[in-house]
């Protein structure tokens, strides 16, 4: 195992919690939800159009083995969905924390694969795998602040932001055990549920809620801050 490449593929995974810090700076809590649904929103989108769409219609010749898996993310997530505790969209605090804890499901699999690739490309060229850590990171700082706002109790933000930080070298630990490379289909068909995942938390749980606060300056102001996030992340690609 190659402990240097292993050290940066973590750095990605510890990302989640700058996001975490940064929350810790802003009092005004209800703001802050409002603005991170806006935030969270425009991440989520620009994740699926500009980063996991593209990466899965690369990966996959057959369109149609995509289409399922990727409804299979959603039907997945929706599952999972029913044996995660009793949410109601009125009950505010309730449905936020909910929607943090399905977007930290999504996520820890999405970095899997994520930390997979970022340790494979930096033992091909370190000053690469760097770069795409850094790429990485500006996704996951995003998320942390998401993931930090809408859930409330303390330890179990922190145990939700200590398992996104660990995903990252998971699959990388799973490669060097088993002695196992993962093929570019078993990877399509990972990311293809992935991207399944995020597309049910934006359309079914985040839409209404931008769709609520849509006159709210804090909302506006999430979502045009999440759309200069991607494009400095889709620079850094």
């Amino acid at each position: 195992m190659n402990y240097q490449e292993l050290l940066i593929t973590l750095f990605s995974g510890l990302s989640f919690f700058i996001g975490y810090f940064i929350t810790k700076f802003i009092n005004n809590e209800k703001k802050l939800i409002v603005f991170s649904v806006g935030f969270s929103f425009s991440i989520i989108i620009g994740l699926v159009l500009f980063d996991l769409l593209p990466e899965c219609l690369e990966l996959f010749d057959n369109k149609l083995i995509m289409i399922l898996c990727i409804l299979g993310g959603i039907v997945l997530l929706k599952l999972l969905d029913l044996f995660l505790p009793n949410h109601s969209h009125s009950k505010k605090k309730s449905h936020m924390e909910h929607i943090g804890l399905i977007s930290a499901i999504a996520l820890f699999l999405h970095n899997i694969i994520e930390g997979t690739a970022i340790y494979s490309t930096a033992i091909t060229d370190i000053r690469l795998g760097i770069f795409m850590m850094i790429a990485v990171s500006f996704h996951n700082i995003p998320m942390g602040i998401q993931i930090s706002s809408l859930v409330h109790d303390k330890k179990e933000k922190i145990i939700l932001l200590s398992l996104l930080s660990i995903s990252s070298i998971i699959g990388v630990l799973i490669l060097n055990i088993f002695n196992i490379e993962f093929s570019n289909l078993l990877i399509g068909i990972l990311m293809s549920i992935s991207l399944g995942m995020l597309i049910y938390i934006s359309l079914f749980e985040l839409l209404c809620e931008v769709k609520e606060h849509i006159k709210d300056k804090e909302l506006i102001c999430g979502l045009i801050f999440g759309i200069i996030i991607i494009a400095l992340g889709f620079f850094l690609h």
